[in-house]
């Protein structure tokens, strides 16, 4: 009996092909060693840094037929669920060579406009119509009192910013998952979720620090209509920075009304805004320069009771 050890070799490393849309994986491994490449790189999107959850990114966005890094920059997660941006739920859709018909467009009273609305009332609306191959065409519309109805007409952020836009993200996505359900694999668009009334955090706000919400204001009257030939404005670099903020404190559980509470009591700065969207220039400049740091340490704050 020979008593010479025997030497193991490493295993060798699978090669991966790259093809004309990206890496192309053939396995669990080769996934998670691109979701662990994706992590150490810093460039994972807020929210899925780790391997695991960069992996579990990548095979959702796999599913409906998203490249990889389509599908790192176009799923969320919010509230442990995921959900894709609005404009690559269509690239879904038209990616499965099905849609035989799509419009969008909007309308004040029945009647079709050229442009996106600059005046809004209760019957402003968008409008989505989609056709499925085999299919009859259907129409879905959202309007001003639809949203207003699930009180999110004036609420700060998107819907206080480009109201244009979000109505007819909330028309396209009910048309979309109406039709294509199958192919979207159930998967609702980060706008309509992040509007849920529930917090949009992992970990819930203790209800010791909860506010209650304030009385709605009543809805001013319609300013006189404006040209339909004329666009909306596009948003400033100060107001994309504004939104920023507000989607990642709301993110992690902090209200405005805690960040507000936390910057006086901990940071012993005087927030002078009534939401995230009044913030002055200065403050945004000092928050947005430092952002994650930032929001763990009031995030900690939060559910360590106010400590």
């Amino acid at each position: 009996m020979s008593n010479a050890l025997t030497t193991q070799q490493p295993p060798t490393k699978q090669i991966v092909p790259i093809g004309n849309r990206g890496i192309a994986p053939s396995s669990m491994d080769d996934l998670y060693r691109f979701a662990t490449a994706v992590s150490k790189s810093g460039l994972a999107p807020k929210g899925i840094e780790t391997p695991e959850a960069i992996f579990v990114a990548l095979e959702m966005g796999l599913e409906v037929g998203l490249p990889m890094m389509a599908a790192l920059q176009n799923i969320a997660v919010i509230n442990g669920r995921p959900a894709i941006w609005g404009d690559a739920q269509l690239a879904v859709v038209r990616s499965t060579g099905e849609l035989a018909l799509f419009e969008e467009w909007y309308e004040e009273k029945g009647k079709r406009l050229t442009r996106n609305p600059m005046a809004f009332s209760d019957e402003t609306a968008a409008v989505c119509r989609v056709q499925r191959q085999g299919y009859e065409p259907a129409e879905t519309a959202f309007s001003v009192a639809d949203a207003k109805r699930a009180n999110l007409w004036g609420k700060a952020g998107p819907w206080s910013q480009y109201p244009a836009r979000m109505l007819k993200h909330r028309a396209r996505s009910f048309a979309l998952r109406d039709q294509f359900g199958d192919a979207l694999r159930g998967l609702r668009t980060v706008e309509e979720v992040q509007d849920d009334p529930v917090a949009t955090a992992r970990n819930v706000t203790p209800p010791m620090f909860v506010t209650p919400a304030p009385e709605p204001e009543p809805t001013p009257e319609p300013a006189p209509a404006a040209e339909e030939t004329q666009e909306t404005a596009e948003p400033s670099d100060l107001d994309m920075r504004r939104q920023a903020i507000a989607e990642a404190f709301i993110e992690v559980g902090v209200s405005f009304d805690l960040f507000r509470q936390w910057m006086v009591e901990v940071r012993k700065i005087d927030v002078a805004a009534d939401s995230f969207a009044e913030l002055d220039e200065a403050l945004v400049g000092r928050i947005a320069d430092n952002l994650g740091p930032i929001v763990s340490k009031a995030k900690k704050w939060v559910e360590g009771g106010g400590k």
